[in-house]
């Protein structure tokens, strides 16, 4: 039995649609249900998933302009320093690239995101952008490693070293010294802004993007578009000795109550990772299944909402 520490965030309907899914994909689960209002994450929360090492993220918005998103602050709390963005299309969502199959690993520690910024003179702002040896050699490695793992045969790094010599080339120098350790992986560079267009003329010329957390963040959604948007995000944060939290990406649609797909999506991304392969077949089926009939959802053009569409996805799996 894996235990799951399961928070609903803002969207009940939602984290209910996919829990329901998640218990008729006959997967061996139980769920620790945490709730998490305002402000920092809440300690018994903290404990559920050190304790699980397997987080359910509902969609979270900030409760405050001035404080950090609520998936960042949970990353700080548990150490968490890797994202995981797979991008695959998928059959009954519309996509410019259906084809695209790209893996975007993002550090998620460093960067401009460390959140130092002052006023130096009157109307003059200045960020600090933070990059250690130390986190990209790790991050390095978990993208090597991740590679390895799914059998992926390319890492790209993404960087900006021909303008930022120092922090961004201590990340390609270091990233390229890592690439010597994995000599099954082949390794190249590409800087980002080039990257951009050519992902967006070709995406399978990419498979695995090794990025820092700014072009992490970025491309990441640049990506998703190319295989339907944000209804086809899954996210996958890693940290320490195993813990994962997966979520939704990129917030949620307009209708936030109608639109589990992303959400759903990065359960299957979790049951895979359970070693419940059979029941992540079983709902990767009933998903697309539902997005190609009658039963899409609202933001997909369809007219289901949350619940009419675990509905149709339960029945494909019973049936």
């Amino acid at each position: 039995m894996h235990s799951i520490t399961l928070v609903p965030g803002d969207s009940i309907a939602n984290i209910t649609a996919v829990r329901r899914i998640l218990e008729a994909s006959g997967a061996a689960l139980s769920f620790d249900v945490q709730n998490w209002t305002d402000g920092e994450p809440p300690e018994a929360l903290l404990a559920s998933a050190k304790a699980n090492k397997t987080v359910l993220l509902g969609h979270k918005k900030s409760a405050a302009e001035d404080q950090p998103a609520p998936i960042v602050q949970l990353r700080r709390a548990l150490g968490v320093f890797a994202n995981l963005r797979p991008i695959e299309g998928v059959a009954g969502i519309e996509a410019r690239f259906p084809n695209a199959d790209v893996i975007v690993v993002r550090e998620t520690t460093e960067d401009v995101y460390a959140q130092l910024e002052h006023e130096s003179l009157t109307g003059v702002f200045e960020s600090l952008k933070v990059t250690t040896k130390a986190g990209c050699e790790r991050i390095a490695h978990h993208a090597f490693q991740t590679a390895r793992r799914l059998g992926r045969k390319r890492v790209t790094i993404v960087h900006k070293a021909n303008i930022m010599k120092m922090s961004d080339g201590l990340f390609l120098n270091t990233a390229r010294a890592v690439a010597e350790q994995y000599s099954d992986i082949e390794c190249d560079d590409c800087i980002v802004d080039a990257l951009c267009m050519k992902l967006v003329r070709n995406p399978a010329d990419f498979d695995v993007l090794l990025c820092g957390n700014l072009f992490g963040d970025i491309l990441a959604d640049l990506c998703a578009g190319l295989v339907g948007g944000a209804v086809n995000s899954p996210s996958l944060n890693e940290g320490p000795d195993g813990l994962r939290i997966y979520t939704s990406a990129h917030g949620q649609p307009a209708d936030n109550d109608c639109c589990p797909t992303s959400l759903a999506f990065s359960a299957v991304l979790m049951l895979r990772d359970l070693g419940e392969a059979e029941a992540a077949d079983k709902l990767m089926t009933g998903l697309t299944t539902a997005l190609e009939g009658n039963d899409s959802p609202k933001a997909l053009g369809g007219t289901a909402n949350a619940t009419d569409f675990a509905n149709a996805i339960i029945r494909s799996i019973e049936g």
